[in-house]
């Protein structure tokens, strides 16, 4: 009788772990607008402002983004982005179409609810903002368009205190893997580059982060570009030294320190 329970319950369990292998995408774009995505040639309408992808292999995946607005003489549509995007076994995961036409990933949650959150950022890469036009394309579909998964911390790694204040903290160690990952990807430093402000921009980057993002680009000027867009976001501008080693002259460096008034 124990055997036969017991069978009974891993008959009940394994079906079960096999059908969270999948995971739920979900996306917004950085406007209200009506929109499409298609992943792997199938096509899913926005409802309410954003896309819900249910059922998704984990694995890459091709991905295109079309906005729809309307004009006097149609239905106009711009492709946002075209690239590919990797997912995660068993994740719920959340992202957007920035205003760069980059695919960033907002926040990760565990489809078990019995393994807790993963927050985190991610980066699909290919190319945005497209010139596409086509001739229409169904009904419209809602005009919300909602940016605030997970409350109003929900998009930063970091604390609060007081009044709505919030200071960020850098990245998780596995958001900003998966950021040099995704720059790795990437041929050009101004893409590397756009990417990676676009992450500093909302979590925050320590010194030797920020060191790091830097040496991924090839060419000094783009390294200084960054340093200097980046440092309002480093949270610990005490270390910024940590960068100096990341110029490849002297020059770049001084020019920086000049930027931020340290001589």
């Amino acid at each position: 009788m124990k055997k036969f329970t017991l069978l009974l319950a891993l008959m009940a369990i394994i079906p079960a772990m096999f059908a969270t292998a999948y995971s739920e995408l979900t996306i917004t774009i950085n406007e209200n607008a009506d929109f499409y995505v298609v992943i792997d040639g199938r096509q899913y309408d926005s409802y309410a402002g954003a896309v819900v992808v249910s059922r998704l292999e984990h694995g890459r995946h091709g991905m295109e983004v079309f906005r729809e607005s309307m004009t006097l003489n149609g239905t106009m549509v711009d492709r946002l982005f075209r690239g590919s995007v990797d997912i995660m076994p068993n994740k719920r995961i959340y992202g957007t179409i920035d205003r760069f036409g980059a695919f960033v990933i907002l926040r990760t949650e565990n489809l078990n609810p019995m393994s807790g959150y993963d927050n985190g950022y991610g980066y699909g890469h290919g190319n945005g903002y497209g010139n596409g036009h086509g001739n229409g394309h169904g009904n419209g579909h809602g005009n919300g368009h909602g940016n605030n998964y997970g409350g109003s911390n929900g998009y930063y790694s970091g604390y609060s205190y007081g009044n709505n204040v919030y200071v960020p903290m850098g990245m998780s160690p596995d958001a900003f893997g998966m950021l040099l990952s995704s720059m790795r990807r990437e041929a050009f430093d101004e893409t590397r580059v756009r990417m990676a402000i676009t992450a500093i921009s909302v979590s925050g980057v320590t010194s030797a982060q920020l060191r790091e993002l830097m040496l991924m680009l090839t060419f000094d000027s783009n390294r200084l570009k960054l340093a200097k867009t980046a440092y309002t976001f480093v949270v610990d501008k005490g270390n910024i030294f940590l960068i100096n080693d990341a110029f490849t002259f002297n020059s770049s460096a001084d020019e920086f320190y000049r930027y931020i008034g340290a001589w």
